[in-house]
């Protein structure tokens, strides 16, 4: 009776083990060695979805790899999901980076460092509400072989820097930068047909007190077509981005909280496509509030819409939202109720986004 409960307690043991982040063994140096016993690839049941468009494995740290803190694998072209809550210290609330590195080239054998890094992304959590979902997308264009990449610097003191392709609104996320770092390698794979990529620096600021995320221009001509050179070139093409100055926020977009009255899920939409929430998410569930920002470029007196809709799922009812002008900085309600089976909706407009010229963002990890 003895053995078997020492048994049981040993494969207990070993499950809260496995489902911890575990540290990678950190060198003199700051780089970190990457053991293969160290990566798992199992769904943790947690707030947090990775999903890796690229062909590569990848590994997903927590913070600066040089704190050595992995949450876990992400397979090529699937999805893990990850509990924060078996973070060593991580606050119940807050901002942080999360690192991916190629699982494929490292295998436990090479040191990881900062020039490793193929993709970061910025995650708003909160562990005290249960109903909290975080969905981060690896961009597909990564170059996970390391062959071909930019440099890019965040000259921001306070702001974290969202480069985002086509557009600032709804672009996907091709790298994040913390504030202050500078000529941080950025892995693309090339464009065969010559043209390069648009990309759209986003200035990032989140309010600590209410994790309210609010996104922002630098300046008017801040936009810029990239090409990735390879690894080791002399000519590889250099790019960095000042944060706005005081009292100069440049806003490019409209900020709309979906409130869902109903028991359903709401996929927002502007025609036929899904947008995303600021949670990385195309859906707001039943109960729940979440903020989408559309393109707002036309001026202070605003942009038209006329197909904008809210899409009850699963293919219960759409219902079209009426022209509407959303402008630039603005915030926006929009309440989406359910009356016995017929779905109706309110929108107002709430306020203009103000920030304080001192605004810093607090990230854990770095």
């Amino acid at each position: 009776m003895k053995k078997n409960k020492l048994l049981v307690a040993l494969v207990a043991a070993m499950a809260l083990v496995a489902a911890l982040p575990l540290s990678a063994a950190k060198k003199k140096d700051g780089s970190v060695t990457l053991k293969k016993k160290d990566v798992s690839f199992e769904n943790q049941g947690g707030s947090l979805t990775v999903r890796n468009e690229t062909n590569g494995e990848l590994v997903i740290f927590v913070g600066k790899v040089e704190k050595g803190t992995v949450l876990g694998g992400v397979h090529a072209r699937g999805s893990t999901n990850f509990d924060l809550r078996n973070v060593p210290s991580i606050p119940a609330s807050g901002s942080l980076m999360i690192r991916a590195a190629s699982y494929e080239i490292y295998k436990g054998k090479a040191r990881i460092t900062e020039d490793d890094v193929v993709f970061t992304g910025l995650v708003v959590y909160n562990l005290n509400d249960s109903g909290d979902r975080s969905d981060i997308s690896i961009y597909k264009g990564i170059d996970v072989q390391q062959k071909h990449c930019i440099y890019v610097s965040n000259l921001s003191p306070g702001y974290v820097l969202e480069l985002r392709k086509g557009s600032q609104a709804q672009g996907e996320v091709i790298a994040t930068l913390p504030p202050l770092l500078r000529h941080k390698r950025v892995y693309l794979e090339p464009d065969l047909d010559g043209y390069g990529t648009d990309i759209f620096p986003t200035f990032i600021y989140v309010d600590p007190k209410t994790g309210e995320k609010t996104s922002f221009a630098g300046k008017e001509a801040d936009a810029e077509t990239v090409l990735p050179d390879p690894v080791g070139s002399s000519e590889i093409n250099s790019y960095e981005w000042n944060g706005p100055s005081a009292g100069a926020v440049n806003y490019k977009v409209a900020f709309i909280k979906l409130k869902n009255g109903t028991k359903k899920s709401i996929e927002f939409r502007d025609g036929t496509k899904d947008l995303l929430s600021n949670k990385g998410r195309r859906l707001t569930p039943s109960g729940r509030l979440d903020t989408y920002e559309i393109a707002s470029e036309m001026g202070e007196s605003g942009q038209t819409y006329t197909s904008l809709a809210c899409r009850i799922a699963p293919n219960i009812h759409t219902m079209p939202i009426s022209k509407y002008v959303f402008r630039p900085g603005y915030v926006y309600e929009l309440s989406v109720t359910d009356m016995n089976g017929n779905y109706e909706y309110g929108i107002r407009e709430i306020e203009k986004k103000s920030l304080v010229d001192d605004s810093r963002i607090s990230l854990f990890g770095e």
